[in-house]
C-alpha cells in the first residue's frame, strides 16, 4: 500500500495562516495593555500632535524665511550644490517634489518631529530609563513651540536634528555597537554634514566615542571611511559644477564675519588684499556679524574677492588674539545659554522670527510660502496672512517656548551625575550619556563660534541634551544601589557543600550589570 508523503508547504502555509489568526485576535488586547502602560506617553503624544495640527492649519501651507528656504528650493530644483548652503535639505526636497504640495512637505517634517519623540522614548525604556523619567524628557519636545514653528519652516533644521539624533541613537542603541548601528549612524552623520555646516563638527563626537569606547578598529574604520568618502565625493561633485574643491564659496566668509566683531588689524600682519576687509568701524561700534555678510556693513568688493583671502583673515585674526576670539565665543555661548532676556534687541528680533507670527505684527516676521513649491518664491509676509488661531498660537510661543537653559542645565547634570561614584563602574559606561550632551552643547558652542547668536541654531541640541540627561541620571540610580568595590562585603556561605559554582558566578555576573549599568539581555523587557 502506497503512503502519500505529506504536502510541506501546505503545512507551512496552515501553521502561518494560524499564526496570523491567533496574532490578530491578541493585537487589541496587545494595544490597549501598551496603552494603558505608558498613558502619559500618549497624553503628552496627542497634544503635541493637536498642538501641531493647529499650526497646519493657522498657517497654510508654510512659514517661508527668505533667502534660506528660497535657497534651499531652488537647488532642490537645479539639482546642484549651492555656493553658501549646503545641499543636503535640498536633496531631501528632491525626493519630495513629485508632491507638487508645500503643505505634504511640511506635514512629513511634523511626522519626522513627532518619530523623533517616540524613538527617544523606546530608547529610553530600553536603556532602563523609567517611563516617568523618560516621559518628562521627551515632554519638551512635545510641546515646545519654538520645535513645532521650525517644523513647519522650509528650513534644514528639522532633518538635521532627525539625523543626529538617528545617528546617536544607531550608535548607543546597545552596549557596544554593532555593525549595523556604525553603518546607520555613519550614514546618518555623513548626510547630516552635508546638510549644515555644524554637521561636519558634529561628527567628531561619535568618533571619538568609538575610539574611548574601543569599539572594534574595522567597525570605527568603516565609519571614518563611509564619512570621508561622503565629503569627499561632496567636494568632487561641487569641483565640477563652480570650478574648485570646496563645500561652499561662502565657508570662510562666515568665519570672518564671525571676527570682525572683535579684530583689530593694526595687530595683524595682512596682506594688501586681507587688509581691504578690515571693518571700518571702531571696535566698540562695530555691527552683528551677519550684518558684514548681507547688510550695509558689507564691502563693495566683498562678493569679487575670492574665498581664500576671507580665510587666510579669518586664521590670521583667530590665532593672532586668541584671548579675544576665546572671550568672545565664551560670553556668547553664556548669553545663549543663560536665563534671562536675550542680550540685545536685535538678537530679540531674530529670535521672535522662530516665534508662530501674528496677525498685523509690526515686529520681526517671516514670510508665507507657496502653495506649490515650483514657484519658489514667498507669498507674502505672515503679519498679511489671517487666520483666528494666529493670535493664540502667538500668545502660545510666549508661555511655552523652551530655551537654550534647559541643553545647558542637561549637559551640567550629565557631567556631575556621570561622575558620581566613579569606583562603582567602569570608566565607559559613562560615555552613552556623556557623548549625546556633549554634542547637544558642542553644536552650540559651534554655532556661536563660527556664525551669530541665533536661537534657531540652538533647537537640534534640544533632544540630544535631554535624552544624554536622562541617561545620566539612569546611570547615577545604578550606581546608588550597586556597593562601593572599597567596602568588604560579607560573604555568604553555601547552602550545601556540593553546590555547583555556577551559581556563585551567576551573581556575580548580576551585580557586575547592576554596578555598571550594563544593557540587560534583549529578551528581558524593559521598565
Amino acid at each position: 500500500m502506497t503512503t502519500l508523503a505529506p504536502n510541506r508547504p501546505t503545512e507551512r502555509w496552515e501553521r502561518l495562516r494560524h499564526w496570523g489568526t491567533d496574532r490578530t485576535r491578541r493585537l487589541p488586547g496587545e494595544i490597549g495593555h501598551l496603552l494603558r502602560r505608558h498613558w502619559a506617553l500618549v497624553l503628552l503624544l496627542l497634544a503635541g500632535v493637536v498642538l501641531r495640527l493647529l499650526v497646519v492649519i493657522a498657517y497654510n501651507p508654510a512659514l517661508w524665511y527668505q533667502g534660506d528656504s528660497q535657497s534651499y528650493l531652488g537647488l532642490a530644483y537645479l539639482k546642484e550644490p549651492g555656493t553658501i548652503r549646503p545641499y543636503g535639505y535640498s536633496f531631501f526636497l528632491s525626493l519630495l517634489l513629485d508632491l507638487h504640495s508645500v503643505r505634504r512637505i511640511i506635514l512629513i517634517q511634523h511626522l519626522m518631529g513627532l518619530a523623533v519623540v517616540i524613538a527617544g522614548y523606546v530608547f529610553l525604556q530600553r536603556r532602563g530609563v523609567s517611563r516617568l523619567v523618560a516621559t518628562l524628557a521627551v515632554a519638551p519636545l512635545l510641546l515646545d513651540a519654538r520645535t513645532a514653528a521650525l517644523e513647519h519652516f522650509l528650513l534644514a533644521e528639522t532633518l538635521f536634528t532627525s539625523l543626529v539624533v538617528l545617528g546617536m541613537l544607531a550608535l548607543t542603541w546597545r552596549q557596544v555597537p554593532g555593525w549595523l548601528g556604525v553603518l546607520v549612524a555613519a550614514g546618518a552623520f555623513s548626510w547630516a554634514a552635508t546638510t549644515r555646516s555644524i554637521g561636519m563638527v558634529a561628527a567628531v563626537v561619535p568618533v571619538l566615542y568609538l575610539l574611548l569606547r574601543r569599539v572594534d578598529w574595522r567597525k570605527t574604520g568603516a565609519f571614518v571611511a563611509i564619512l570621508v568618502i561622503t565629503l569627499g565625493g561632496y567636494v568632487v561633485w561641487y569641483h565640477g559644477h563652480h570650478g574648485q574643491y570646496s563645500f561652499g564659496t561662502y565657508g570662510s566668509r562666515f568665519l570672518w564675519a564671525r571676527t570682525m566683531t572683535f579684530v583689530d588689524c593694526d595687530k595683524l600682519d595682512l596682506t594688501d588684499e586681507e587688509r581691504l576687509t578690515c571693518p571700518d568701524q571702531p571696535i566698540d561700534k562695530r555691527l552683528p556679524p551677519d550684518m558684514y555678510l548681507w547688510g550695509p556693513g558689507s564691502k563693495a568688493e566683498f562678493k569679487t574677492m575670492p574665498d581664500e583671502v576671507f580665510g587666510s583673515f579669518a586664521k590670521k585674526a583667530i590665532l593672532g588674539q586668541p584671548l579675544d576670539y576665546l572671550q568672545l565665543v565664551a560670553k556668547e555661548t553664556w548669553q545663549t545659554v543663560r536665563p534671562g532676556p536675550y542680550p540685545d534687541d536685535r538678537v530679540a528680533c531674530i529670535a521672535s522670527v522662530w516665534d508662530f507670527p501674528k496677525m498685523d505684527d509690526t515686529g520681526c516676521a517671516p514670510h508665507m510660502a507657496p502653495q506649490n513649491p515650483a514657484k519658489r518664491r514667498f507669498a507674502g509676509l505672515a503679519r498679511d496672512h489671517e487666520h483666528a488661531l494666529m493670535n493664540p498660537l502667538n500668545r502660545y510661543s510666549a508661555v511655552a517656548t523652551v530655551p537654550a537653559t534647559l541643553v545647558g542645565l542637561c549637559f551640567l547634570l550629565a557631567v556631575v551625575l556621570a561622575f558620581y561614584r566613579p569606583r562603582a563602574s567602569s570608566w565607559r559606561d559613562y560615555l552613552n550619556p556623556l557623548a549625546w550632551v556633549t554634542l547637544a552643547f558642542g553644536m552650540i558652542i559651534g554655532s556661536v563660534a563660527t556664525s551669530m547668536i541665533d536661537p534657531r541654531y540652538t533647537v537640534p541640541s534640544l533632544p540630544l541634551g535631554v535624552i544624554g540627561a536622562a541617561l545620566a541620571w539612569q546611570r547615577f540610580r545604578a550606581a546608588r544601589q550597586a556597593p562601593d568595590p572599597a567596602t568588604p562585603q560579607p560573604s555568604v556561605p553555601s547552602q550545601s557543600s556540593g553546590a555547583p559554582e555556577t551559581s556563585t558566578a551567576a551573581a556575580s555576573a548580576e551585580t557586575t550589570v547592576s554596578a555598571t549599568g550594563s544593557e540587560p539581555p534583549t529578551d528581558v523587557p524593559a521598565r
